[in-house]
């Protein structure tokens, strides 16, 4: 065995990878770029329809150019937030609507020379490195994504060490190489 974590996620911990998952994953990253054309499009009806109505006047020209501006100010000051927002409503939806979260508070992650086992109170899950898509590494997690909808998470207050952290990291990248 090469590591051996006992892993605890909080709620925050959630959070965070489904923050990573909007910003950072192929799928969230499209999921933005649709939000922002949508953004744009009710932006460019709103411009035309100040155009059309000012019936192309210098006035019209001034209040759309005002108006492009105070969207691109909004857009850009609340579009964090409102992410932030949506994956908090995700969440508490979520407990409302099955009781707990969809993940358990309480593993062992045991990496090994081929495979990687996740135990928790309810099953044992083995899998393979090459099953790894992807790998995020932040402040405070780890994410081995697996696909779109599992993602393995080990908050980095699980490690003894950053260098530990780190040799996770280069173990399994290394180990992940198809």
């Amino acid at each position: 065995m090469k590591f051996k974590f006992n892993v605890n996620i909080t709620q925050e911990d959630y959070i965070e990878l489904n923050r990573i998952v909007m910003t950072e994953t192929p799928a969230g990253k499209k999921s933005s770029k649709i939000s922002n054309l949508i953004f744009i499009s009710v932006c460019a009806i709103l411009v035309l329809f100040t155009l059309i109505t000012s019936k192309f006047s210098g006035e019209g020209f001034i209040a759309t150019g005002v108006l492009i501006i105070a969207f691109l100010l909004v857009h850009l000051t609340l579009n964090k937030t409102i992410n932030n927002l949506a994956v908090k409503a995700t969440v508490k939806s979520l407990t409302k609507i099955k009781g707990k979260l969809p993940y358990s508070e309480n593993s062992v992650l045991e990496f090994y020379d081929d495979v990687f086992v996740e135990i928790t109170d309810e099953n044992k899950t083995e899998s393979k490195y090459s099953a790894i898509e992807n790998i995020i590494v932040n402040e405070n997690l780890v994410v081995l994504f697996i696909n779109s909808m599992q993602a393995y998470i080990v908050p980095t207050r699980s490690f003894e060490s950053i260098e530990q952290k780190n040799s996770l990291v280069e173990v399994v990248n290394g180990k992940n190489k198809k």
